[in-house]
């Protein structure tokens, strides 16, 4: 018989908010909590170790909820039923789904070598979690075949990346480094580096983009610094025709990403 929790005080709830709350908590235990059956599911396609899986009673009651159940029960990852408090409580949601798990966090070292990155975004200094989340949404979408990291300002576990990506954090090459580690890797790949810059007269759909390209964007608050000006030879711009001064970091990464689809389709 599955195991209740109907305590909101219960150790292992109040272990689930610990973990929600407190980036130094999550990489003491190695550790990280995602929320909703698609983050959850995501994780288990994209072969991510899950140690617990949680889940409240309304959640068990839905067609898809009691097949998601039965899969997990079936691989042996049996799951701990919550009161509706006791997962209000855990939860990060202003609108639970019903579904929790922790999961096992991993490296995002620097690969050795790669197998001829096709397609590759840097971002640099990132600072918003749930923008971070959003980018990998979309790099998931068209084909980014690894996303780097350059000296980010954030946890890549908080709940908000999880979230925003929809789990497809999970899935994606990801890997994080100081500014010249992540540069002497793109030099190493001999990789087209390419930044944006409102002071570049050349459009981005202009770049004649081919396989090998790296796309370098900076935080939305200062840009790319004097580290990258100093060292990428090729700048673009996003056009734009209305009164904006910039686009958002996620809207900025689609435009490219799909120009560059569209180039080597």
């Amino acid at each position: 018989m599955n195991e209740i929790i109907s305590s909101t005080t219960n150790p292992k709830v109040k272990e689930l908010v610990r973990l929600r709350q407190s980036p130094r908590r999550r990489r003491e235990l190695s550790v990280f909590v995602a929320e909703g059956i698609t983050e959850v599911e995501a994780l288990f396609k994209a072969g991510r170790k899950v140690r617990e899986v949680y889940y409240c009673e309304s959640f068990a009651e839905t067609e898809k909820g009691l097949e998601f159940l039965e899969a997990r029960n079936e691989s042996g990852c049996f799951a701990i039923k919550l009161s509706p408090e006791a997962f209000a409580k855990a939860s990060y949601k202003n609108e639970p789904g019903g579904m929790l798990a922790v999961a096992e966090t991993w490296a995002l070292g620097l690969p050795s070598a790669a197998e001829s990155p096709k397609l590759v975004l840097v971002l640099d200094e990132v600072e918003k979690p749930g923008n971070l989340g959003a980018i990998l949404r979309t790099a998931e979408a068209f084909g980014v075949t690894h996303l780097l990291l350059s000296e980010p300002f954030l946890d890549f576990f908080n709940p908000n990346v999880v979230r925003s990506s929809r789990g497809l954090m999970a899935s994606l090459q990801v890997n994080a480094g100081t500014k010249t580690e992540v540069y002497s890797w793109l030099e190493k790949e001999n990789l087209r580096v390419v930044a944006t810059s409102a002071k570049s007269s050349k459009p981005y759909w202009n770049l004649g983009l081919g396989e090998g390209t790296a796309f370098v964007l900076g935080s939305e608050k200062e840009g790319l610094g004097e580290f990258w000006k100093e060292r990428i030879k090729e700048w673009v711009c996003i056009p734009m025709e209305g009164q904006a001064s910039s686009l958002n970091l996620n809207a900025s990464a689609a435009c490219l990403l799909a120009e560059f689809n569209r180039s080597v389709a």
